[in-house]
């Protein structure tokens, strides 16, 4: 069994896979698995097939659903998600696997650099701010101070993430509702929640162009982060998140004359209101009719809760 499974999300172009995969085969290490999940058909242009497992996901499925595919058909403890356009480095994986000999440690950050300034942070995992805004801890700043972000970091980000998968299994799995980086945010909030950790390795390095990571507001990504906000809203006090929140959303509305760009996810935060709101109110029990007790049969704790895993379909390229 390998010990590693490497899973990458191909969306769209494949030509965006080519530098990810060069630099994963060429500094692979020992005992791995490597997963390519593309959600439209690909040929397979360099033959390597007996090198790389390629899964065919649902044509046009996002990045959550391929990553869900990956998880499901890895073989290994632990997997290690690569986002295309990322580049990793020698040695890469060493570090971090090092980390789950910790049983309680769930996830591993690693510190994404810009490809033309190696010392300059992308990201080193995902930090949550009260008021609902996810970030990127460490951006923009010097790598060398990465001991300095530890108390920020919430989770890794999907840039390159590395998990247990026994225990992302144990919380139920992605959100399938959520972009990418406010995936990567629920999950890290869902961990915690259920007592595990996530730690920074500064010595797991990897390199990528700020364009490939690059989160624009969109009307998608403003609906997804409102309802991350709702959905975790509670665990830091309702009024202190109230407040925060109100005061990050007259910030935006103020910026709209300065970049139109936020009035798209402006609007994406009023549709996830109502989306947050909807689904609250499905999920309130129904009233009993007449007061009458209910007659619906009690949980038998005896028996577990079966999860039903996303069907995948492999086909080798």
């Amino acid at each position: 069994m390998p010990r590693l499974s490497i899973i990458i999300p191909l969306l769209g172009d494949p030509r965006k896979l080519d530098d990810t995969l060069v630099s994963v085969l060429e500094n692979r290490p020992a005992n791995c698995e490597i997963l390519v999940v593309h959600n439209r058909p690909y040929d397979d242009p360099y033959q390597l097939s007996d090198e790389v497992c390629f899964l065919e996901a649902r044509r046009g499925a996002g990045v959550v659903e391929c990553l869900s595919t990956g998880i499901s058909a890895s073989g290994s403890p632990i997997v290690h998600v690569l986002t295309c356009g990322v580049e990793v480095c020698p040695g890469w994986a060493d570090a971090a696997l090092r980390r789950f000999h910790n049983a309680d440690v769930a996830a591993v950050a690693a510190v994404v650099c810009r490809r033309d300034d190696g010392r300059r942070v992308v990201s080193a995992g995902m930090g949550y701010r009260d008021e609902g805004t996810p970030w990127r801890v460490g951006q923009g700043q010097n790598a060398a101070g990465a001991a300095a972000w530890v108390s920020d970091l919430r989770g890794p980000d999907l840039l390159a993430a590395f998990y247990r998968k026994s225990a992302v299994e144990a919380v139920g799995g992605f959100a399938p509702w959520a972009t990418d980086s406010i995936a990567a945010t629920d999950m890290a909030l869902r961990l915690q929640q259920a007592g595990f950790h996530c730690v920074l390795e500064p010595q797991c390095m990897a390199h990528v162009t700020p364009a490939a990571a690059a989160v624009r507001p969109s009307l998608a990504y403003g609906r997804d982060a409102e309802r991350l906000f709702w959905r975790w809203a509670s665990t830091s006090g309702w009024m202190r998140s109230l407040a925060g929140h109100a005061a990050m959303l007259v910030g935006q509305c103020v910026t709209v004359p300065l970049r139109p760009t936020i009035a798209a996810q402006l609007v994406g935060r009023c549709c996830g209101v109502l989306q947050a709101m909807f689904q609250r109110r499905r999920a309130l029990p129904e009233p009993s009719e007449r007061n009458e007790p209910s007659t619906a049969p009690g949980p038998h704790l005896a028996i577990g809760t079966e999860r039903t895993r996303p069907r995948k379909s492999a086909r080798v390229a």
